[in-house]
């Protein structure tokens, strides 16, 4: 390997850990206590050393941001290889969403703060994959579709931050519902599904 690929490896290793570094952060201590001082703490840099990789912690929180898109579109698309049923994998979305937003509690609450702006180009990608699959699934035409695909994002969403809200070790869901906090969650989702199907 020579020094310009060597180089190159060496800036994108650092700002990977970066970014991972601001994610423990934000696991550990929540995201307002996420600072460039902190992170450089914790990759074991000087603060300057981050700031040549992100202009300031906007910067760094929109990068995040589009990071965790990125891997939830990732998770989604492996996810409906696994079926060819277009209402399968409008349930397959929805439990990847479910799934990750449990794997990645932090980074799931800031991608859909209210504080902060999808990423158009991000939010662009998976709507064309949320379009053609709504197609298949409702037969409508491309308006009733844009209803119905922010009617499911709004569900999803919310039905997710209603479970995660009520959803506490000494009063778990499963011991009122009889369902765990996920088989819950698909339930809500499939009478969604159903119902813009009849």
């Amino acid at each position: 390997m020579g020094h310009v690929e060597r180089k190159k490896r060496d800036q994108e290793n650092i700002r990977a850990s970066i970014l991972n570094a601001a994610i423990n952060l934000a696991k550990s201590e929540g995201w307002s206590a996420v600072t460039i001082r902190k992170i450089a703490e914790a990759i074991e840099y000087t603060p300057p050393i981050v700031y040549e990789y992100f202009k300031n912690k906007d910067d760094l929180i929109h990068e995040i941001i589009i990071y965790g898109f990125q891997k939830l579109r990732q998770m989604g698309s492996e996810n409906l290889l696994k079926t060819s049923d277009p209402k399968e994998k409008l349930l397959a979305l929805s439990l990847v969403h479910w799934d990750f937003s449990y794997e990645h509690r932090e980074l799931y609450q800031l991608m859909f703060s209210l504080e902060r702006p999808l990423p158009n180009d991000e939010a662009e990608k998976g709507a064309q994959l949320l379009k053609d699959i709504f197609g298949e699934v409702t037969k409508r035409s491309n308006r009733e579709i844009d209803i119905l695909i922010f009617n499911w994002v709004c569900v999803l969403n919310g039905t997710i931050s209603m479970i995660m809200q009520f959803d506490k070790p000494e009063h778990p869901l499963q011991e009122k519902f009889s369902l765990t906090s996920r088989e819950l969650f698909m339930q809500f989702m499939q009478r969604f599904i159903d119902s813009i199907t009849h």
